[in-house]
C-alpha cells in the first residue's frame, strides 16, 4: 500500500475546516434561535459555501462536488440536533405552566403526521414560543396540559417528560464528531493535485 504525502497547504486547511464545521453548525442553530429563519438561512448559505469551497479545494473536483451537494443537508441535520439541545437548555430553566388547548391543527406528513396545539395560560394569554407539537392526537380543545415554556418565546413549549437533554447532547455530539472526522479523513487522504 502506497501512502502519499498530503498536498501542500492541506494540513492547515484541514485544521481550519475541522474547526469551521462545528462552529458553523452551532452558529446556524444560534442564528435561527436568536434572529429567526432568515438569519438561519443566511448562516446555512454562508456555512455551506465555506465548507463546500474548502472541501472542494481539499478533496479535488469530484469529491469536492459531492461535498458541495451533501454539505447543506449535513448542516441542516446538525443544526436540528444542536437546536434541540439549545431548546432543552432554555426550557429546562423555564417555568412549568398548566395551559388550555384552544386550537388543534394537523400538520400533514407522508406517514407520520403531527398535531400543533395552540395553548393559552389561565389568564387567557397565548403561551410564548408558539404551539405545542405532538406526534399523536391525544389532546382536544379545552384539555389542560402541563408544559415547560421559555418566557422569551425563543423555544416552542414542550411537555416536561419530552425534555431529554442527555439524548439530544449525544446526537449533537455524534453529528459534530462525524462531520469533523470526515473532514480530517478527507484531509489526511488528499494527495497531490
Amino acid at each position: 500500500m502506497t501512502v502519499t504525502a498530503p498536498r501542500c497547504g492541506s494540513i492547515p486547511l484541514t485544521i481550519a475546516l475541522t474547526l469551521a464545521a462545528p462552529l458553523s453548525i452551532v452558529g446556524l442553530s444560534a442564528a435561527y434561535g436568536a434572529y429567526g429563519w432568515q438569519a438561519g438561512l443566511g448562516a446555512l448559505v454562508l456555512g455551506t459555501a465555506v465548507l463546500s469551497a474548502g472541501l472542494g479545494r481539499l478533496a479535488g473536483r469530484t469529491l469536492g462536488c459531492l461535498a458541495a451537494l451533501i454539505a447543506p443537508l449535513a448542516l441542516l441535520v446538525a443544526a436540528a440536533a444542536t437546536g434541540n439541545v439549545r431548546d432543552d437548555v432554555v426550557l429546562s430553566a423555564g417555568p412549568t405552566v398548566t395551559a388550555r388547548v384552544v386550537e388543534v391543527e394537523r400538520t400533514p406528513g407522508n406517514r407520520d403526521p403531527s398535531w400543533d396545539y395552540s395553548l393559552v395560560t389561565d389568564n387567557g394569554a397565548p403561551v410564548p414560543g408558539g404551539s405545542l407539537n405532538q406526534r399523536n392526537q391525544a389532546l382536544r380543545i379545552g384539555d389542560q396540559v402541563t408544559v415547560r415554556i421559555d418566557p422569551d418565546g425563543t423555544a416552542r413549549p414542550k411537555r416536561p417528560d419530552e425534555i431529554d437533554l442527555s439524548t439530544d447532547l449525544f446526537w449533537a455530539a455524534a453529528v459534530l464528531f462525524t462531520s469533523s472526522a470526515t473532514i480530517v479523513g478527507i484531509g489526511l487522504h488528499s494527495g497531490p493535485p
